[in-house]
């Protein structure tokens, strides 16, 4: 075959020179591939190797860390351990703060919780014996208001008087203002009884709480609470004696109006005198009886005759205190101290004048004393306030 426009002949036909073409293409498309699978190694191959730069200096770098200290570089290692331990300091600081603040509030919400329960049982026992309390009254300061007469009333004279001259109601004169002392008055006394026990058993250092202790918290809960109350006290008294008197603030202008701002602390001394004493008493032997005969379970009718025979035993101890410090907020000025009422009552009244309405004071006392203590025991139980350990 002779290519037109040319003598010459190809020396190879055209179908060869197609398939050395087809071959030589095929050899480029293998040699492609098989580069293509060696940039795949090398690639690998440099990651590996920037992998084990990495890791080789970060082992250079933990062997820095835990290497000791030299001159020439400062010491990390301490450092860091120091800040560890400030950090954990500071957790143990905020966890201890945190844990004080429970403790704190849950203090809190106790005693507030055993003020609510003292208060009701104070005002409860208060209003069931306020017909015998201010027969009483009257009977301890009948010798002033009858003009110094020998001859006194009976208690059933007197009470029929009441009857039948004011009405059934004023069996109950001054209970409102009674109930609003007493409230706070016995709320503080439950409560900083056990405040006081907690304190003064720390002064002994022993885990014994005996009489001694007893008496001492006691005293302490009885000053503190009839310090607090004092003035209402006053105001009960001038209630309860004086007819004149239509109310509340009629009674508080006419102390103010008489002696001031004293007015409302007259027999304060013989005040604490008397309830600091019958308090103690009165609450360590309510103490010692519930804790050697109480039993094991809370009995309404023990618990009532066990608070009757505390109260009885308190008020037969420390009633002529008691018949001073009335004698003494009645109004006027009988008595210049305490010396001096102790000496003109047995000159004028012997000694009978110290103890005269005792008799409507323990049937007051004996009642008041039992469902007071009842009514704490199953309020605190009620509200759920943690009861009270045996010492």
């Amino acid at each position: 075959m002779v290519l037109r426009g040319s003598n010459t002949r190809p020396e190879t036909p055209l179908l060869e020179l197609r398939q050395d073409l087809i071959s030589t293409a095929e050899e480029l498309k293998q040699q492609n591939s098989e580069l293509q699978d060696k940039s795949l190694k090398l690639k690998s191959l440099v990651e590996e190797l920037l992998e084990g730069e990495l890791a080789r200096r970060l082992a250079n770098f933990e062997v820095q860390i835990s290497a000791p200290a030299t001159d020439a570089s400062p010491d990390l290692t301490q450092a860091i351990k120091l800040l560890v331990n400030r950090v954990d300091q500071l957790e143990a600081e905020v966890q201890g703060l945190r844990t004080h603040k429970k403790e704190a509030q849950s203090n809190l919400k106790k005693t507030l919780k055993q003020l609510a329960c003292g208060g009701l049982a104070g005002g409860c026992a208060r209003t069931v014996v306020a017909p015998i309390d201010r027969v009483k009254i009257l009977m301890q300061t009948g010798f002033l208001l009858e003009g110094g007469q020998t001859t006194q009333p009976t208690i059933l004279q007197l009470a029929k008087r009441i009857f039948y001259e004011e009405g059934p109601k004023q069996f109950w004169r001054g209970n409102g203002v009674n109930c609003v002392r007493v409230f706070p008055y016995a709320a503080v006394q439950f409560v900083s009884y056990e405040k006081y026990k907690e304190m003064v058993q720390g002064w002994f250092n022993s885990n014994q709480f005996g009489m001694r202790e007893r008496l001492l918290s006691g005293s302490f809960a009885g000053a503190t609470a009839a310090s607090l109350t004092h003035p209402l006290d006053v105001m009960r008294v001038r209630l309860a004696t004086q007819r004149e008197l239509k109310g509340w603030g009629d009674c508080i202008r006419s102390i103010y109006a008489e002696s001031g701002m004293r007015g409302y602390y007259k027999g304060y001394a013989p005040t604490v005198m008397s309830l600091a004493p019958f308090i103690a008493v009165n609450f360590s032997t309510f103490d010692y009886l519930k804790t050697n005969y109480g039993g094991e379970t809370d009995n309404p009718l023990r618990i009532l005759a066990l608070g009757g025979v505390a109260g009885l035993t308190a008020q037969t101890m420390c009633y002529p205190l008691d018949t001073i410090r009335r004698r003494m907020q009645v109004k006027g000025t009988h008595y210049t101290s305490i010396a001096n009422a102790f000496t003109t009552i047995y000159q004028k009244e012997t000694i009978r004048g110290f103890y005269k309405g005792m008799i409507p004071n323990a049937i007051k006392v004996v009642p008041n004393n039992g469902i007071r203590f009842l009514a704490y025991t199953y309020l605190t139980k009620w509200m759920g306030v943690e009861k009270k350990k045996k010492r």
